[in-house]
């Protein structure tokens, strides 16, 4: 599985109906329990096999819209990569998430938080290699080129 962008959020980041900089930005963390499989498609986080539904499930990460683990991202960049004709979304990475055993992360869904799962828009699908939890402390490291990127022409 690659990384993506959600079709709904490069639209919405693109009309300007979402504000990378001044929107709320949050990152929620996919495990495996419930297999996600990336679907750009996907129109909003609570659809039936939408994000939220293979949201991470072990003790140390609430799960849910209000969970204080779905993280705020500060230190939001948007920036022109004129070598690669692409415009590159970026953010400081996350405070870690400390785990217990028994639960395995396989990925990152970076979105705009609004009220509710049914209307908040997923924008970047950030996959990796599993990484099985041991009750230690879980750092999502965003790549050095960024989150991610919209390509341009």
């Amino acid at each position: 599985m690659a990384s993506g962008v959600f079709n709904i959020g490069a639209t919405s980041i693109g009309d300007g109906a979402i504000d990378f900089l001044t929107g709320t930005i949050k990152v929620m963390l996919i495990g495996t329990a419930t297999a996600y499989v990336f679907e750009p498609d996907n129109a909003n986080l609570g659809v039936a096999s939408g994000p939220s539904a293979s949201e991470l499930s072990v003790t140390g990460y609430a799960t849910g819209f209000a969970s204080a683990d779905r993280r705020t991202l500060a230190s939001k960049t948007v920036a022109s990569d004129l070598t690669n004709n692409r415009t590159t979304f970026d953010a400081a990475d996350p405070a870690a998430w400390t785990l217990s055993t028994g639960g395995t992360v396989a990925a990152a869904v970076v979105y705009h938080h609004l009220t509710s799962d049914a209307l908040s828009v997923p924008l970047f699908y950030l996959d990796f290699t599993d990484v099985p939890t041991n009750g230690s402390t879980f750092t999502l490291a965003f790549a050095a080129t960024g989150i991610g990127y919209l390509q341009n022409g």
